[in-house]
């Protein structure tokens, strides 16, 4: 119940940031007398040299599907658990555990091929969950169950609602949306998700439309661009978990079914006092 209350909390700064305060909406100046330095958010630690080897896929799995690797658009990486050791953009814990953790481990973006920070994230792993739930971003999620990786395509069954789906340039409305997917969509027999539970030998599709825009957080005097370098873009993608490791960390081997130009948000127009 805590998980979904805080998914819920993030679906509200996705689509509602323009009334924080502190993140002006989507698209706007940054305020008089704070400088905009887009790419150089400070809080962001990555993976070094050592991480990086340690995240790398087994060299069984690598030789395995070396053949479909061979492929433009295809790819493989690993996901670890979610240890909780970046609570936020500008908190980061500091105890024994997460002193030993892989920083950006549990997330990953498709739209940028590489694990990414939690905000920017297209999926990660959570309490053996998958989330869809990146800033600005509108993603879904679904299970096309023990199917062949391989031979799924854009055409496949389980695509008839991610193709169709339109989404809103309205902030209101897709707010809306979002709520409707985090409930849950049936249709044609699949469930459409932004939670979904990560199963060994199952082919899920994501959808993922991430809003061009910018998000301004203040940090020190000085405004960041939380989108800054990120590629917003409209991408469908299929992947399959090949390897469930006993610590809970996943080896997802994907395919790119589609992409797109994305809209970018509309915010309602604020009424002048009188």
């Amino acid at each position: 119940m805590k998980f979904r209350r805080i998914l819920i909390l993030s679906v509200l700064f996705i689509f509602a940031s323009e009334v924080t305060g502190q993140v002006p909406q989507a698209g706007r100046s940054p305020r008089r007398g704070l400088q905009n330095r887009p790419g150089l958010f400070p809080i962001r630690k990555k993976p070094n040299k050592e991480q990086k080897r340690q995240l790398q896929p087994k060299a069984d799995d690598l030789a395995k599907y070396a053949n479909f690797l061979a492929q433009e658009n295809a790819g493989i990486f690993r996901l670890l658990p979610d240890l909780g050791c970046q609570e936020s953009a500008l908190v980061v814990r500091v105890d024994e555990t997460c002193l030993n953790a892989i920083p950006e481990s549990s997330f990953y973006s498709f739209r940028e091929d590489e694990h990414t920070s939690e905000i920017l994230a297209d999926v990660r792993i959570k309490n053996n969950n998958f989330v869809t739930d990146g800033l600005l971003s509108q993603g879904i999620l679904v299970n096309l169950g023990d199917v062949d990786l391989e031979k799924t395509d854009i055409n496949s069954k389980g695509f008839r609602f991610l193709n169709a789906y339109n989404p809103s340039e309205l902030s209101p409305e897709a707010s809306k949306q979002s709520f409707e997917i985090l409930r849950g969509i049936s249709f044609d027999g699949y469930h459409y998700r932004k939670i979904l539970p990560a199963v060994e030998n199952n082919t899920y599709a994501l959808r993922v439309i991430a809003y061009r825009g910018s998000l301004y957080r203040s940090y020190r005097g000085f405004l960041f661009d939380l989108l800054a370098g990120d590629r917003r873009i409209d991408m469908t993608v299929a992947f399959r978990v090949v390897r469930k490791e006993p610590d809970g960390s996943l080896t997802l081997l994907w395919k790119e079914l589609s992409r797109k130009e994305s809209p970018k948000l509309k915010y309602p127009k604020k009424s002048r006092k009188q």
